[in-house]
This record gives C-alpha cells, structure tokens and sequence, in this order.
C-alpha cells in the first residue's frame, strides 16, 4: 500500500512538474501539453488497481490459511483416530482409552473451529480495510483529477475571453483606421 502511496505522490509531482513547464500566458496562468496532462491523469486508475491487487492477494492468503487449517485439522484427527486405535489394541481399557480419544477429538476439533474463524476473521479484516483504503485513494485521486479539469475549463475560458477580447479590439482598431482613412479622403 505505500507502493501505491508512492505512485500517487509521484503522478502529484509529475502534475505539479508539468504546471511549472507550462508556458504563461498572464500571471498565475499557463498553457500545458495536453498529451502529458492526459497520461498523468489516466495513471491515476491504474494506481489505484494495484490496491484491488493487494485485496486479491490478501484474499488468496485467506483461503490458503483457511485450507492451512483444515488439513491440520484433518491430520490432528486422523492422528487422533490412529492413537484411538492404537490404544485400543494394546490396552486392556479400551473402553476408558475411547473415551479419552473421543475427548481429545473434540477438543482438537473445537481448536481447530478457533483456528479457522480467527483466520476467517482476520481476512475478512484484512479485506475490509484493504477495500476501504482503496476507495478512499480513488475518492481522491478522482477529486484531485476533478479539481485540476475544473481549474484548467477556467483557465481555458479566461484565455477564451483574452483571445475575444483581442480580436474585438483588433476591429475596433480597423473600423477606426478605416473612418480614419476616409475623414483624411474627404
């Protein structure tokens, strides 16, 4: 996750990089290369995949401890069922040695149950917070792509309304040149 952290904090710097390479056009504003502005923006998405890939591994490992479990559980068993046997064929108190194996079965079965909702339990905890961290990175990174549109749509719209305000002056200047030229024709 601090991988992806870091990913995040360098698309931010690559933004910030590709701002101050911007040519200014009049104090505080700038024009920059939109092929770049778009490969930043469109990284941000692929950061935030390797948080669902976190989750998919963090899961995996879930089912790996959960399968860990069982086969312990099973191999504790069979265990116990060859000491069952075992003491069964040997010992005049079979009876009393079934009742101990019975015992000793349930209780690595209870053991086992423990073993199995603690590791369900910690996925699950696990997977939680690895989803939650992933859509708060994408709320923001969504935000901060948002905020940087927003703020290059205003500056496109003020460099709109300069290149208006030129061409309006430039006809004002031709339509003064032009009574200008027939005051002096007169």
């Amino acid at each position: 996750m601090a991988e992806t952290e870091a990913k995040m904090f360098d698309l931010i710097d690559a933004l910030e990089a590709l701002c101050e390479e911007g040519i200014p056009v009049f104090p505080g504003r700038s024009i920059v290369d939109a092929k770049k502005l778009y490969s930043i923006t469109k990284a941000f998405p692929t950061s935030i995949s390797n948080e669902i890939h976190d989750a998919r591994i963090i899961l995996k490992k879930k089912d790996e401890i959960l399968q860990e479990a069982r086969l312990r559980a099973e191999r504790i068993i069979q265990d116990a069922e060859n000491e069952r046997y075992k003491l069964l064929n040997e010992s005049s108190l079979n009876k009393a040695m079934e009742e101990h194996a019975e015992k000793f079965r349930q209780t690595v079965f209870e053991e086992c149950q423990q073993i199995k909702m603690a590791a369900f339990n910690e996925a699950q905890e696990l997977k939680l917070n690895a989803k939650n961290e992933s859509l708060k990175m994408k709320e923001d990174s969504q935000e901060y792509a948002q905020q940087l549109l927003n703020n290059l749509e205003q500056d496109l719209n003020r460099l709109y309304q300069v290149v208006m305000n030129g061409q309006q002056r430039l006809q004002e200047m031709r339509a003064s040149d032009s009574m200008q030229q027939m005051h002096e024709n007169q």
